[in-house]
């Protein structure tokens, strides 16, 4: 499971960065590259409630195997349409919007199958196990797309992105049946009753709204283009190193995860973690030289990483088995589709004001987000892990007396 984690991880990631740097090639518009955002944002938020819901009626492996095939099939079409000269820019919207679909359905899946694979104690440590894979992907992913663009071709991106679903495809076939304790019969009302369950709960729900604010108001992806051309002189190569800056800082923060081993209090960790993110984003958007720009991203990413090992944390605890593939289909919406309207807010912004003003603006709207969030769920700040602590007497652990943003 892990091992086709990384593999895939790392040929989206190529695939990714292969997509925006074809878009402003062909376009040289920061707000066409945004829009290709809002296209892979679409089929996420329509979709990903669908398969989480489908992932929790069937075998969980039959389903990742079957979705492999079905991406792998898209990259192979993205690749054959790279060796054109000139693509048409409504085919590789629609591919975007293609692969994002199964994705809506291979990341829930994913995530419900985790706590199939270990015990309570050590979710948290699987979970910090998987950022390390997924953020090992995002690290070397842009960089290798990066120089395969620049030193082979583009297809060749492409071509790399469909063999690492043919592994992960391969590596799947090894995973025992994985089906859920309680099947849930696929129909409509399933879909709907993970949005009932996160409704009810305003703790879960906060840690959907602190990612949201972190994605939408501070993704700066749509601008590193504009950022590699024009502020820094730089092509393929620099965009892909800009690109994999927030992953490489990520993987350093894991190094140091071990220094929160005994936080109590998940939901602040949150806060702070997701206000610190904005405040290196904003730096970033200050910065004259590329080597101090990858320094304050990488910075940011490993803010995002201490809040992201916290939210999932906090989700899977709190989370009973026959919900896993919904709840995680609302993660994926938010996770998955808060970058993609990130990327169409931060391109729109620097089409508009200039790129270091919309990365200012989105950074310090982050931390008034956090400040926003903090407010009105006062509970979140409070609130700890009833698996590692028991709950104190006047009941801060129970997020059922706060308020939903």
């Amino acid at each position: 499971m892990f091992g086709a984690q990384l593999i895939s991880s790392i040929g989206s990631q190529v695939t990714l960065v292969a997509l925006f740097f074809q878009v402003y090639d062909l376009t040289h518009s920061t707000l066409k590259v945004g829009l290709l955002g809002l296209v892979m944002v679409v089929p996420t938020l329509c979709l990903a409630l669908l398969g989480g819901a489908i992932a929790d009626s069937m075998d969980r492996r039959r389903l990742l195997v079957m979705v492999q095939v079905a991406m792998a099939t898209v990259s192979l079409t993205l690749t054959w349409l790279a060796t054109h000269e000139s693509p048409p820019l409504w085919a590789l919207y629609v591919l975007a919007a293609a692969a994002s679909s199964f994705a809506a359905i291979d990341g829930p899946t994913r995530t419900a199958v985790m706590p199939m694979l270990v015990d309570a104690a050590t979710l948290r440590s699987a979970v910090q196990l998987r950022e390390v894979l997924t953020q090992s992907g995002r690290t070397f992913g842009p960089i290798i797309g990066g120089v395969l663009i620049a030193q082979v071709s583009l297809p060749a991106a492409y071509l790399l992105d469909t063999a690492s679903f043919v592994i992960a495809f391969l590596l799947f076939l090894g995973l025992p049946s994985l089906v859920p304790e309680t099947r849930r019969r696929f129909e409509l009302s399933s879909i709907t009753e993970g949005l009932h369950f996160v409704a009810q709960r305003p703790i879960l729900a906060a840690t959907f709204w602190a990612d949201l604010f972190a994605m939408v108001l501070g993704q700066q992806r749509a601008l590193f283009p504009a950022y590699a051309a024009t502020a820094f002189g730089g092509g393929a190569m620099t965009f892909g190193f800009l690109v994999a800056s927030p992953s490489a800082g990520a993987m350093v923060g894991l190094l140091f995860m071990g220094l929160f081993r005994n936080v109590q209090r998940e939901g602040l960790a949150v806060l702070v973690a997701v206000a610190a993110w904005g405040a290196f984003i904003a730096l970033f958007s200050l910065s004259p030289w590329l080597w101090l720009a990858m320094l304050f991203l990488a910075c940011a990413g490993a803010a995002d990483m201490v809040s992201a090992i916290f939210r999932q944390t906090i989700l899977l605890a709190t989370v009973p088995d026959e919900l896993r593939g919904r709840m995680g289909a609302v993660h994926i919406m938010v996770v998955t589709g808060g970058p993609p309207i990130g990327d169409m807010v931060s391109g729109s912004a620097g089409e508009a004001f200039g790129i270091r003003v919309s990365s200012l603006v989105g950074g310090v709207g982050v931390i008034a987000g956090m400040v926003l969030l903090a407010w009105r769920v006062p509970g979140f700040a409070r609130w700890r892990d009833p698996a590692r602590v028991e709950p104190s007497r006047d009941g801060t652990a129970d997020d059922s007396t706060t308020a939903s943003p």
